[in-house]
């Protein structure tokens, strides 16, 4: 059973009940950090970055009296033959043009050879390969995972305890040989072998040797050092590897970017899986926080103008109390971004704005442009429609302007080629509309 949906949309929750009832009651008003726990379940970058920023409360499904609304978040999930497919609202039929190149430019991954050609479902698992070294990097920075692992021996070295019946086997008669085992700490244990079997899984993939784990310098040095500890590494016991992973998920906070990279690893060889529904019965999903991709897509772009603080670093905020009433507890806000020359405030939205905006969000910009005091504030968004920016007002007995910045998603292209052409043209004409609000303060 599958239903074409899009985010920020609005359907009869009667009928999403009707046609995913086992879902319906999996899924809905769960958020994102309820559904990460999930084994089965990759959220990005949820599961890569550990971010304040981040939407964790943020809903695949929110059911509000007879609709069931969504949000900032598209992919698949699924269970049974049931099978929900969250498409970006930019998305024409399967191409998944948007999605595509936001993250080719935050993750500076090149998604060109992408093949547009498979369905919706194989794009995403197509996806994961191409995260593969980000997580891979992220992991690497804690060092090679170590954990003990049990040894058995049958020398003149006796280190372990002896195994009796392993003894009586195979050392009689005793010909100076112990049979006995240690336990020991190594970096050959069954995680390892999982990274380095999708490694290897990876290189028989289209473009996978060249162009994804020969991406960067230490992409390169990382899958080194992997395949060079892994020297019990057999092709033959990849589902024996997979199984041992499966039951043994990494718990420790410490290696939470392991715990992501074995998620991932774990769906990447048994995509087809669930793809093509060989585990039925299983609750798996993969999901992307559009929002956060958004802002930091519009960091990279708009990095020359203005600032982005970082609210998870707490740096480059803003004092909420004036330095008279100043204490340790004095609160600090983090627009998205600011630009101190020019005394603009914006705030990133990937909601749908084009007509009206929330109280809250309004409110919220409103606040930032108080404590900033700028003379402009306004919010910057995806749209199908043409990017003029839009004055909403000025504020009453104050100069500072509020105003809604469109940023023109193209749409009716044929490549994705065409879709990255086009979208440069808008990137370009939005600099330009940002830069008249600049130049009129």
């Amino acid at each position: 059973m599958r239903m074409r949906i899009k985010d920020n949309s609005t359907y009869a929750k009667s009928d999403f009940i009707s046609r995913f009832p086992k879902l319906a009651q999996m899924i809905s008003d769960k958020t994102l950090a309820d559904l990460s726990e999930n084994n089965n379940f990759l959220i990005f970058p949820k599961h890569l970055v550990a971010s304040e920023d981040l939407e964790n409360d943020s809903k695949i499904i929110e059911t509000i009296n007879d609709q069931a609304l969504t949000h900032n978040v598209i992919g698949i999930v699924g269970t049974g033959k049931e099978r929900l497919v969250i498409h970006s609202r930019f998305s024409k039929g399967s191409d998944n043009f948007f999605l595509r190149y936001i993250l080719q430019k935050v993750l500076n991954i090149n998604l060109i050879n992408m093949d547009s050609s498979l369905s919706i479902e194989e794009q995403y698992y197509q996806l994961l390969i191409y995260l593969f070294p980000k997580y891979l990097n992220a992991a690497m920075r804690k060092g090679l995972f170590k954990t003990y692992r049990r040894f058995k021996y049958n020398d003149a070295n006796l280190k372990g305890p002896i195994e009796i019946a392993r003894q009586i086997k195979s050392n009689t008669p005793f010909v100076g040989k112990i049979a006995y085992s240690t336990r020991e700490f190594s970096k050959d244990n069954e995680l390892m072998e999982l990274i380095r079997h999708t490694i290897e899984y990876i290189k028989t993939s289209t473009y996978g040797e060249t162009m994804l784990l020969n991406l960067t310098e230490r992409t390169k040095q990382n899958v080194q050092a992997v395949v060079q500890n892994t020297f019990n590494y057999s092709p033959m016991e990849r589902r024996k590897i997979i199984a041992a992973n499966r039951v043994n998920p990494i718990r420790h906070a410490y290696y939470s970017e392991y715990r992501a990279l074995q998620k991932l690893c774990l769906m990447i060889l048994t995509q087809k899986n669930h793809s093509f529904g060989k585990r039925q019965l299983e609750f798996y999903g993969i999901l992307f926080d559009v929002s956060w991709l958004w802002e930091e897509y519009l960091s990279l772009l708009l990095k020359e103008q203005f600032v982005h603080p970082r609210n998870r670093k707490k740096q480059l905020g803003f004092k909420l109390y004036a330095e008279m009433f100043e204490n340790h507890n004095n609160r600090k806000v983090y627009p998205d971004f600011y630009s101190k020359e020019h005394k603009i405030v914006l705030d990133a939205k990937y909601k749908k704005i084009d007509t009206s905006i929330s109280r809250s969000d309004l409110y919220q910009i409103i606040t930032y442009a108080h404590i900033f005091k700028a003379q402009a504030a306004g919010l910057i968004y995806p749209s199908n429609l043409e990017m003029k920016n839009h004055l909403i007002g000025e504020l009453n007995g104050n100069p500072t302007k509020i105003f809604r910045q469109a940023f023109q998603v193209p749409q009716n292209v044929t490549s994705y080629q065409e879709f990255v052409e086009k979208f440069r043209i808008s990137e370009k004409t939005v600099l330009e509309e940002l830069m008249k609000v600049v130049d009129q303060n």
